[in-house]
Formats: C-alpha cells, structure tokens, sequence
C-alpha cells in the first residue's frame, strides 16, 4: 500500500533528486500496472485522476475535464484499485476542487485517510472557462471557479499535503502563486503524439514557444510566492528529448507525464503485437 508523506518529506524527496541533477518526473496513473511499473521505472510521484480512468478506457483523457463522472468520488474507486501496487513513491489525488457539493476538509481528510500525500487541481475548470458562456468572476461568484480551486489547494497545504497546481493562464499563475502553492505545472495542452492524442505537427504550440510560456507563467505566479517550484506538461513535450529542450531553456525541475507515459508507450506495441499474432498463416 501507498506510504503517505508529510510537505517538508517530500521536498526534501525532491531536494535530494535535484542535488544529483535528476528531474523530478510524475506520471499519471489510471491503472495499476501503469502505477506498479511508473514506480520501478523511477517516477518520483504518481498522480491518480479521473481523466486517467478515460485514456486508459481508451477515450480521450480530455474526457475527465468534462466532469462525465463525479471527480472527487472517482479518485477514492481508483485509489482502490491502484493504491496497493504503490508501495514507496508519494500518491497526488487530481481532485475537483470547485466542487460545491462537500467540504473540502473532511474530503482532505478521507485522501490522508486513503494514503494521498498530495493534491492538484485536476480535473479543472481552468482550460475550458473560455468555451462557456460566463466570465471567469462570474465562474468564481458561483462558488464553482478557478479561485475555488486555489482556495481548496491552499487548505490542502494547511493541512499538511504537499500543493500542485495546473495553471492554462497568467491570471490562473497569480491565483496560485497566492495560493501558496509548492508547485506551479504550466499546462500546454493536450498532449501530441501517439495514436490517440493529436498528431505531431498538429499542436498549436511549438516547444520554443512553450518554453517562453512556462518562463512567463513563472514570473506571475514568483510574484506572490518565491519560493514556487516550476514543472511542465502537455502539448508539444511528449518525449524525454523535448523534456530535455524545456529543462536548458527554463526552469523547470521537472515533468509530469500523463499520456506520454501510460498511452502513446503502449498504443504501438499493443497494435503491432496484435497484427503479428494476426498475421500468421495456419499451415
């Protein structure tokens, strides 16, 4: 079962990494054999989501921001099934955290409870807010915006856990930099590649603009919070290579990989083993 850290544990897990130069990599999991080999692989953390639960259903993992199931009760199914395959590396809950319908304390409670040791706001409210037909003060007039989801992340590290934010805008950067939160992740978008994701090329943001957002979204969030660390994900990094592009032109410590972890590794082979075994002619 998951061993459960306190905030000061895991910076010093992280602190130890960087002083030898590692990255600080955290991969999505949305199944156990996904989590069991991420932790012999190295992972430093291992995320639980519920838009895991979609890309490895084989659905768009986009499917988890449209809340098709309830976010926060979902993590608690997941985490029964994948929290016992997990034995070392710390545990993130993705939780809902504009959910109006609980209170944030006791559902913190129950993550600790469960062997969470982190928290990030995911899924969010954060990458669509411009598809609807409100304003983001109004999204937070509601109760159920992208300031509900710093608030409950700033509780989460009052209660002990370590903090992950996505942030998709400068705005949302200065949110959680009030926040107070341990990490900034700049969220790029959809994740390219593979068979399921958009197609290399088909990415509206190429890795040196990325690399400009992620040194400007730090900037806004390192306004309210000095000590924020600084991590990327998605769009046009979905390869150690362009891991390595984002590391010599910012400052981020490290990466966290969803799809490029646990989808686009197997599509391939799952396909290419299927044919070969079709292939064979029966004599």
């Amino acid at each position: 079962m998951a061993k459960r850290y306190t905030r000061q544990e895991i910076h010093l897990r992280i602190g130890a990494q960087l002083r030898q130069q590692h990255p600080i990599v955290i991969s999505g999991a949305g199944t156990g054999i996904s989590a069991k080999f991420a932790e012999k692989g190295g992972a430093d953390m291992i995320g639980i989501y519920n838009s895991g639960r979609f890309r490895m259903d084989g659905h768009n993992s986009g499917c988890g921001q449209m809340y098709f199931s309830s976010a926060n009760e979902e993590i608690l199914k997941l985490a029964k099934r994948i929290m016992p395959v997990i034995h070392e590396v710390p545990v993130i809950a993705g939780i809902a955290g504009n959910d109006p319908s609980i209170d944030m304390e006791i559902y913190f409670r129950t993550l600790q409870f469960y062997g969470f040791s982190a928290v990030m706001n995911f899924p969010t409210c954060g990458d669509f807010l411009g598809f609807l037909q409100t304003t983001t003060e109004e999204m937070d007039e509601y109760g159920i915006g992208f300031q509900q989801e710093a608030d409950a992340l700033a509780l989460a590290r009052e209660m002990g856990m370590f903090t992950l934010g996505y942030a998709f805008t400068l705005e949302q950067a200065e949110k959680l930099g009030k926040a107070g939160i341990d990490v900034l992740i700049c969220h790029l978008g959809l994740t390219q590649g593979g068979i399921g994701g958009p197609a290399a090329g088909e990415c509206s943001v190429s890795l040196e603009s990325a690399a400009k957002t992620v040194t400007e979204f730090e900037a806004a969030a390192k306004k309210y919070n000095k000590d924020i660390l600084l991590m990327a994900h998605g769009g046009p990094i979905s390869s150690p290579e362009d891991t390595k592009y984002i590391y010599a032109h910012t400052n981020s410590i490290g990466f966290l990989g969803a799809s490029s972890i646990e989808r686009i590794p197997v599509e391939q082979p799952i396909l290419e083993a299927v044919k070969q075994f079709k292939d064979i002619v029966m004599e």
